[in-house]
């Protein structure tokens, strides 16, 4: 009998073990997730029951297990999301645009990742595949409907100076 009460024994411990090895422990929370000018997210994490706090990016986070096993899973959930907005995300932007001496629209874009801005006519970013395939729709539109525009204006202008030159000719 008293072998079968330290098998017993020894089987609970084996499994308190193995529960306490495969569980996680929070350490971590989320407390504020910022959006910077270059539409990168970061996120206030903080220890708990301390008041120290730090920022890091979420797929820094997430590429550190012992770090994912460290937060709750409804905020591992969160920072998955976020990576997922952060590698969704377009790749380029239109910051402004506006006419050119030559009835040209020029637009400044801005690239992810990359400090400086591009200026481009809506003609060179039409012909640019990769621009013009990872930017939000809406901005492909903008460029999109300003070609549209100038094409129209260019052949109205066309239009005109062939009339006057065949009424010179008559």
């Amino acid at each position: 009998m008293s072998n079968i009460i330290k098998f017993w024994k020894k089987l609970v411990a084996l499994y308190k073990e193995t529960i306490k090895s495969n569980s996680y422990i929070i350490i971590y929370r989320i407390v504020e997730i910022a959006k910077n000018e270059h539409d990168e997210y970061t996120v206030m994490v903080q220890i708990i029951n301390k008041s120290a706090v730090f920022y890091m990016k979420p797929e820094e986070i997430l590429a550190d297990d012992n770090m994912v096993n460290s937060f709750s899973p409804t905020d591992v959930r969160t920072l998955t999301y976020l990576g997922y907005l952060g590698i969704n995300a377009p790749t380029y932007k239109i910051l402004a645009h506006r006419m050119a001496n030559n009835n040209q629209i020029k637009f400044a874009l801005h690239k992810k990742g990359e400090k400086q801005a591009v200026v481009k006519t809506a003609s060179e970013i039409m012909q640019d595949e990769d621009v013009i395939t990872h930017m939000k729709p809406v901005d492909a539109h903008t460029v999109g409907y300003n070609l549209a525009v100038e094409e129209i204006q260019k052949e109205a202008k066309e239009k005109e100076t062939a009339i006057k030159s065949l009424e010179k000719n008559k």
